[in-house]
């Protein structure tokens, strides 16, 4: 776009350029609305824009939320799934120990009747008068119990202790599989909200272009309208000299007329004739 500087071009240059142009705006009145209408349009350019970029960082803000509540969630599956796999090599082991107790308790009464037996053994020891022969009997008899005795309670308790990690690595699984659910919707989410976030920076990098272009428009209109301003000034001052000129060369005609005939000149006349010519 040409932009003309006020003052920089003779009246006749500038006036050549605009009709050059061939432009429909003739005159200040069709500037001064043009200039107008232009700067309607710039405001509400500007408040589109404004608007757009206000969605724009809502978005944005609602994005990073999301963001960091998914991998919260993620963080929180990996912990989930370290804290089961514990429990389940925990289990393992447990049932390589159970095996291993499992064969050496392999046949023995029931834990209640062996515990019965280890007591009625015991008091016995402790409220009969035993020889010597028939009381080292009945000590290898207890020792031999315990052993049972305490075999089948560690049995009862690794049962016990796999059950129970069986337990909590499913309830941990399950909490898994809804934790993860749950990321996966906030993803979901996250991809939905991304392509309205690409969407309205499209729109914002269109609103803005169009903005520039308004507002390049408007700065060309200014300009000249501020020029046309000066070239009507120029001209109106033009044209009053040229008016004054005509006038005084009509009184200066008047007074050698007047002169020429003897007659009365008046003070006007004597200036115009008498005078210095502007």
């Amino acid at each position: 776009m040409n932009v003309y500087k006020a003052g920089s071009l003779c009246l006749s240059t500038l006036t050549g350029k605009y009709q050059r142009r061939g432009h429909n705006l003739e005159n200040l009145d069709e500037l001064a609305d043009e200039r107008d209408r232009v700067r309607v349009q710039e405001r509400e350019a500007l408040e589109h824009l404004s608007q757009t970029r206000a969605k724009l960082s809502r978005v944005r803000t609602e994005l990073q939320n999301l963001r960091k509540t998914r991998d919260e969630l993620n963080e929180t599956v990996k912990a989930l799934k370290k804290a089961r796999d514990g429990l389940r090599d925990s289990g393992r082991k447990n049932i390589i120990s159970l095996s291993g107790v499992q064969k050496f308790a392999k046949g023995i009464r029931e834990g209640t009747e062996a515990q019965r037996e280890l007591s009625r053994l015991e008091w016995k020891m402790q409220t009969s008068p035993l020889e010597k022969e028939e009381e080292k009997r009945l000590m290898v008899k207890i020792r031999v119990l315990e052993t049972k005795v305490a075999a089948q309670k560690r049995t009862q308790r690794l049962q016990d202790n796999v059950i129970k990690n069986r337990q909590e690595a499913d309830e941990l699984h399950m909490k898994i599989q809804e934790v993860a659910a749950r990321s996966q919707a906030h993803h979901e989410e996250i991809v939905k909200l991304g392509e309205v976030f690409q969407a309205l920076r499209t729109k914002a990098d269109e609103q803005k272009k169009i903005l520039d272009e308004v507002r390049a428009r408007s700065a060309e209109i200014r300009q000249r309208f501020f020029s046309m301003r000066t070239i009507t000034a120029v001209a109106e001052r033009k044209a009053q000299m040229e008016k004054e000129k005509a006038h005084k060369q009509s009184l200066r005609k008047e007074a050698q007329r007047k002169l020429s005939q003897g007659g009365r000149v008046s003070l006007e006349e004597l200036e115009a004739l008498y005078g210095d010519d502007e």
